[in-house]
């Protein structure tokens, strides 16, 4: 329900015409823009977590949209336990135009199968940025999100494992992103969420 909802756009410092595009869709009463000096996505994030009222917050990337039913179904998830603190999604290639992409699609099909595995071992370490849903209140708990080697949707997934929460995956809410189209691309990604990995894990 539209009163249920509302959007927070955070220009993190863009240097185009962003900002003037996310307050064009101020026009609806549930939508909110602001920019700020750029200082990273983790710092956007609790920018819109300190702005919000509601009790659930989520998060997507620029590059990635959501199937219109994933946030129905990501939401009864926080009903089953108290203890249930974030839910994340079904990542899904978009638009599958070259072979590395294509690669990618078999691989991000095989990781829903492996994150269903992995949610009911208590075992998810990463809270994917396009779209993983929190309780507003893990915040206030356990800190809200930091650089953590840019990759902060896996830190505070290691955060909240460590404070005994539970993160669960909803296999059918389907979110699309865009990913990289070449090697180089997908060898910059990758080498970044495995030092990330490598480095939180040490940290923890």
């Amino acid at each position: 329900p539209q009163d249920k909802l509302s959007i927070f756009i955070v220009d993190d410092g863009s240097t185009d015409n962003t900002f003037e595009n996310a307050k064009s869709l101020e026009i609806y009463p549930n939508v909110k823009a602001v920019t700020q000096k750029n200082g990273g996505k983790f710092t956007a994030l609790n920018r819109g977590i300190a702005e919000s009222t509601a009790d659930f917050v989520g998060c997507l990337d620029a590059d990635s949209f959501v199937h219109p039913n994933a946030l129905r179904s990501m939401m009864g998830h926080f009903s089953n336990d108290p203890k249930i603190v974030a839910v994340t999604p079904a990542m899904v290639v978009h638009e599958q135009k070259t072979l590395i992409q294509k690669m990618q699609s078999a691989e991000y099909m095989i990781g829903i199968f492996a994150k269903m595995v992995m949610g009911k071992l208590n075992a998810i370490h990463v809270t994917p940025g396009p779209f993983s849903i929190f309780r507003k209140s893990i915040f206030k708990e356990i800190g809200i999100f930091r650089h953590a080697h840019m990759t902060e949707d896996m830190e505070i997934a290691f955060r909240i494992q460590k404070n005994k929460y539970r993160i669960v995956h909803c296999p059918d809410a389907f979110v699309y992103t865009i990913t990289p189209n070449t090697v180089n691309k997908l060898y910059r990604q990758r080498t970044r969420w495995v030092y990330g990995f490598i480095r939180n894990a040490f940290d923890y």
